[in-house]
């Protein structure tokens, strides 16, 4: 179903790719039609659109307020096309979700199955980022649903929920440390660490921490990748810093062991935050997912904390 005029469509691919070619490729059309229809509603608004730079295709002032309209048009389309499907009852459509990588080892691929195997015409996308990109991506409406550590979120977003979770270093079963119940940070500095880059959010929660010790020996190896970060650590490589979400099947085969880490007699937490455009009312497929996530990450949290409570 095709409700709104080509320009509308075209605009949105354009926006979403930074390319009058690429948006082509997107919309099996021509070059020529894309950018006839962008100068067609550039005319129509009285304004440009688009400026082009170094990295292609770039929103002016008013290209940004267009495609906050575009988006809200586009995404109530999704609504009506889920409520005629609903009458039938059958739900049809896309959730799109952008999340951290800790989320794909057992979370999503859980809830994705379950929720695929009772509505088999609802399909899944989902991009892994870190956490200030996936809200980036929510905002820009590249997104249905953002999974990431909580961070400052603009307005134009809302926090569905927000589940804590410890934050403990993850080693080999065979490693020195793993008999012990919690570790602190200088213990685990006593040994090869794998540390987390910048763009992680784990870095950022480890800084504070670090910088209160005396001396902080180099990291053995340095990553932007969960996965990787806890194969090495499984290999007995060294010593990685995780919550519990991403090393389940590792964990339960006992190749690594989780190990609360403690601050002064304190927890360290790791707060992630579920999210949704704040203005958008979501089809009846996606809220039914998005529900099913807040359940099954709330769920987690109650059993992952009661494991491990809180250090005296």
């Amino acid at each position: 179903m095709r409700f709104h005029s080509p320009s509308i469509q075209y605009f949105h691919a354009v926006r979403r790719t930074g390319s009058i070619r690429a948006a082509a490729r997107v919309l099996n059309v021509a070059s020529s039609a894309v950018s006839r229809q962008i100068l067609k509603l550039e005319q129509e608004v009285g304004s440009p659109l688009f400026e082009r730079n170094a990295r292609g295709l770039t929103l002016t002032t008013v290209g940004e307020m267009l495609a906050r309209h575009v988006m809200n048009v586009l995404q109530d389309l999704d609504r009506f096309r889920s409520d005629v499907a609903s009458l039938s009852g059958a739900w049809h459509g896309t959730v799109s979700i952008a999340c951290i990588e800790s989320l794909t080892e057992s979370v999503l691929p859980d809830l994705i199955a379950s929720h695929r195997g009772r509505a088999r015409r609802v399909s899944f996308t989902t991009e892994v980022k870190g956490s200030s990109d996936v809200l980036e991506a929510l905002s820009r409406g590249e997104a249905d649903i953002g999974i990431a550590m909580a961070l400052r979120h603009p307005p134009d977003l809302r926090q569905v929920a927000l589940k804590r979770f410890r934050l403990g270093a993850v080693v080999a079963r065979e490693h020195p440390l793993a008999r012990r119940k919690t570790v602190t940070l200088a213990q685990c500095l006593a040994f090869p660490v794998i540390n987390a880059l910048p763009e992680l959010s784990i870095y950022h929660l480890l800084q504070p921490l670090i910088a209160q010790l005396p001396e902080t020996p180099e990291p053995a190896i340095q990553a932007n990748s969960i996965d990787l970060m806890r194969e090495l650590a499984a290999r007995g490589v060294g010593v990685a810093f995780q919550t519990q979400l991403g090393i389940g099947r590792l964990s339960r085969e006992s190749q690594l062991v989780f190990l609360p880490l403690d601050n002064a007699g304190s927890p360290v937490w790791s707060d992630l935050g579920i999210y949704v455009r704040a203005e958008r009312t979501l089809p009846a497929y996606t809220e039914s997912f998005l529900q099913e996530l807040v359940r099954e990450l709330g769920e987690r949290e109650r059993r992952e904390n009661a494991s491990y409570p809180q250090v005296a």
